[in-house]
């Protein structure tokens, strides 16, 4: 999880409304593209999730931006309005992060995705850029729909980084000879 974190290349606001990623993937040649958005319609919105006196009372929005999920992280990369540029959540340590999320359908309003996690302090860079040691709450809002679809593939993904990390590729359907 982490502020600003992935690395886009010099050109990535001409290449957020093509078909080519505006960001780089792992050198692994594990990563691959799970989702996407069409449009940049999808609102983030990140606060502080404790009660104490002593935690931060962090607030950070973006107004709109893309989503893409890959096979290790989902990535939000700003459009135009925002506090942030990009905002990452690296899959593979969502056991570490506490990762918690749930889909919302509000009988008014657009359907978001909510999500909780937990910034620890080892590893750091499982959360870097929030105050270590506390829970922040997320949402991100689709207004031009696609939320079922992202859950859909997003708890995929999670499944395959958290409970199958081991296994690289699907195996081949059995065919009866």
């Amino acid at each position: 999880m982490s502020i600003n974190g992935v690395i886009l290349k010099p050109n990535y606001q001409q290449l957020l409304r093509s078909n080519e990623l505006p960001f780089e993937i792992s050198s692994d040649g594990l990563e691959k593209l799970k989702y996407k958005t069409n449009t940049p319609r999808q609102n983030l919105s990140i606060v502080s999730d404790n009660l104490e006196a002593n935690s931060s009372n962090l607030k950070i929005s973006a107004q709109d931006g893309y989503i893409y999920l890959t096979s290790k992280r989902l990535i939000y990369i700003t459009s135009s309005q925002g506090d942030i540029e990009s905002f990452v959540i690296d899959l593979t340590l969502a056991p570490i992060l506490k990762l918690n999320h749930k889909l919302v359908s509000p009988w008014f309003g657009a359907n978001y995705w909510q999500f909780l996690f937990f910034s620890s302090k080892q590893p750091s860079i499982a959360s870097d850029g929030f105050p270590k040691e506390q829970y922040f709450k997320g949402e991100i809002k689709f207004l031009d729909g696609g939320l079922f679809e992202f859950v859909e593939k997003l708890n995929l993904v999670l499944n395959d980084v958290v409970n199958n990390k081991d296994i690289d590729d699907a195996l081949p359907a059995y065919s009866p000879t």
